[in-house]
């Protein structure tokens, strides 16, 4: 018998690679979609136990692609980037077209029973696409950079309109990030920032921002003004400061209970969280937060070619911008842009993706192991 066949086999069958897979990384990820589910169930008083089943709903559909996709080999994916492009494309341009409309936002799509948010999706997909390119082209050269920036500026500027102002930074954060990772000069990203400034000032300028996303950028310099996204702000805040150090506890009355803080299982769920749990719970996140970012850097550094880096560098770009984003503007340290907490705030097509997203990372981590 050829052992060393036979240890291939092992090696590359299902089992072996499960074997293979970041076990923190798997941990940290199944402690945070716990305190998720968790924390919609508590945020949603008599409507809780419906907030939770859908959060682990979109667990199971989320465990259904990161599975299979943990499974194969990342570097397939390469082979089919220009579908995956023509995909977030489709997504993005059918929520125009048979979109429903939430709260004057056209952002979700109505399949059966089930509604998906196609930017949710397109985040990643367009991540896929950037290492993908990223990884065959250098970024020194102007044409190349510029190309790069195409890519990613058609997605954006469909996500923008919808209008989902948050998402479409995401996009720029992305963007930075990986063309920096990539090779980009310091030149070319100074003129990227420097040209998006001037477009923000022009947008303001030219009636471009509907009047409430310049109120949600601007309410933070002043959360006591008289405005619905100042209200916000100032009552975030306040439930923040009124947890403490240990909190009130998760059955306890509180200003999300008694209707002072207004989106309290989505954008501000942090706040409500920080009021029952006090200010051990929100540190107890916070350290998750960081340990499911630094184990996603660590599968970039362990990744054997630059797909696979670019891919991770990606993934903990969209974590980080959601988690810095999202925590900030709900202490008033950050415009408030609607930018769900990963894992925790109600949503099932954030859910769905974040988790497909660990799927890909353990992809990455698993072919690392098994090529060193």
């Amino acid at each position: 018998m050829d052992l060393s066949r036979s240890n291939v086999r092992r090696e590359t069958s299902p089992f072996g690679l499960l074997k293979s897979m970041d076990p923190i990384l798997l941990v940290t990820s199944v402690a945070l979609t716990g305190f998720g589910v968790l924390a919609v169930y508590v945020a949603g008083d008599d409507k809780g136990y419906s907030y939770a089943l859908n959060q682990i709903l979109g667990l199971v559909l989320g465990l259904a692609g990161a599975v299979p996709l943990a499974l194969m080999d990342y570097r397939r994916l390469k082979q089919y980037l220009p579908f995956i492009y023509g995909l977030t494309l489709f997504l993005l341009l059918a929520v125009t077209v048979v979109g429903i409309s939430v709260k004057g936002a056209q952002r979700w799509i109505d399949i059966g029973p089930v509604q998906i948010q196609p930017s949710e999706f397109a985040k990643l997909l367009v991540v896929v696409v950037l290492a993908g390119y990223f990884a065959d082209h250098r970024l020194g050269d102007n044409v190349t950079f510029l190309k790069s920036l195409g890519i990613i500026a058609l997605p954006a500027l469909l996500v923008f309109a919808q209008p989902d102002l948050g998402t479409a930074l995401v996009f720029g954060a992305l963007f930075f990030v990986m063309a920096f990772i990539g090779g980009a000069k310091l030149y070319q990203l100074g003129c990227l920032v420097t040209s998006v400034v001037v477009l923000a000032v022009l947008a303001i300028q030219f009636g471009l921002l509907e009047e409430y996303q310049i109120a949600r950028l601007t309410a933070f310099l002043d959360p006591s003004g008289f405005t619905t996204e100042g209200y916000q702000l100032f009552q975030s805040k306040i439930a923040i400061g009124s947890g403490g150090i240990t909190g009130k506890g998760l059955d306890a009355t509180t200003l999300a209970n008694l209707g002072f803080l207004p989106e309290d299982h989505t954008d501000f769920i942090f706040s409500n969280l920080a009021e029952r749990t006090g200010f051990v719970g929100g540190v107890l996140l916070l350290g998750l937060f960081f340990v499911l970012i630094w184990r996603i850097l660590h599968v970039a550094t362990v990744s054997r070619d630059r797909f696979g880096i670019l891919i991770a560098t990606g993934i903990a770009t969209i974590f980080l911008f959601h988690v810095f984003v999202n925590i900030g503007m709900t202490m008033g340290l950050m415009p408030v842009t609607g930018i769900p907490l990963p894992f925790i705030s109600y949503g099932r097509s954030n859910l769905v993706v974040s988790v497909i997203s660990l799927g890909l990372l353990q992809s990455i981590a698993m072919r690392s192991k098994k090529d060193a």
